[in-house]
């Protein structure tokens, strides 16, 4: 092999890249707040009495995770605007897609944390005349929001680590300018290298913050 390294292309063009890392901005943070949001709501939705609430949080869940991402993207992006007129840009079709599927990967994580809050904690709480609803929210809730925290955050490193994906429907993030810049220059090793270091970087900031978050915790649970 007598490929040999040219790093002074990333110099050249790494402050390209660099703004393609915006683009991932725009797309990871809005999905992990619906996909988080989203998978809150299904949680609870799916730990109801009612069947008529948790049997079709169940089948969402179990649809949207299955989906691969790339499927749902394109239908998304082209096969949803055929049957409904609705058309949404790159970046939209994206957000949508890597929502959903967050959402479905997060809810299981919720709910997990949800049904490990001893039923005793319930008990207490009815005795002392709260609502489910403000059981939920001052006594279950916070407890379990601390304990699903780590695997939240997995799911949302899942979501920015796929944002690549999106270089199929023409999202102008990190990946696609390195494509970009690849086919121009044929310098792919350092090209893709450069990108894996944007994202590498991003996910560490990112990790950092929630890191952050899950200090802000003021008890254990009981």
């Amino acid at each position: 092999m007598n490929y040999k390294f040219d790093f002074s292309i990333l110099h050249t063009y790494g402050p390209y890249m660099l703004e393609g890392l915006y683009e991932t901005v725009w797309v990871a943070i809005p999905s992990i707040v619906i996909a988080t949001v989203l998978g809150l709501l299904l949680a609870v939705f799916s730990t109801a009495q009612h069947r008529l609430l948790r049997i079709p949080t169940v089948v969402f869940v179990d649809v949207f995770r299955t989906i691969p991402v790339i499927c749902l993207l394109f239908w998304v992006h082209y096969v949803l605007p055929m049957l409904t007129g609705w058309r949404f840009s790159a970046a939209e079709s994206a957000i949508i897609s890597l929502s959903l599927n967050g959402a479905a990967f997060t809810s299981e994580a919720f709910r997990g944390g949800l049904e490990s809050i001893a039923t005793t904690q319930r008990q207490a709480a009815a005795s002392l005349g709260f609502s489910g609803i403000q059981t939920m929210r001052y006594v279950i809730f916070p407890q379990a929001f601390f304990m699903t925290l780590p695997a939240v955050t997995n799911v949302h490193i899942t979501i920015i680590k796929t944002v690549p994906i999106a270089v199929v429907i023409a999202v102008p993030e990190v990946m696609f300018r390195a494509q970009e810049l690849t086919v121009q220059f044929f310098r792919p090793l350092e090209l893709y290298t450069g990108a894996a270091v944007l994202y590498v970087g991003l996910v560490i900031l990112y990790t950092m913050f929630m890191r952050g978050i899950e200090r802000l915790r003021k008890w254990e649970p009981i």
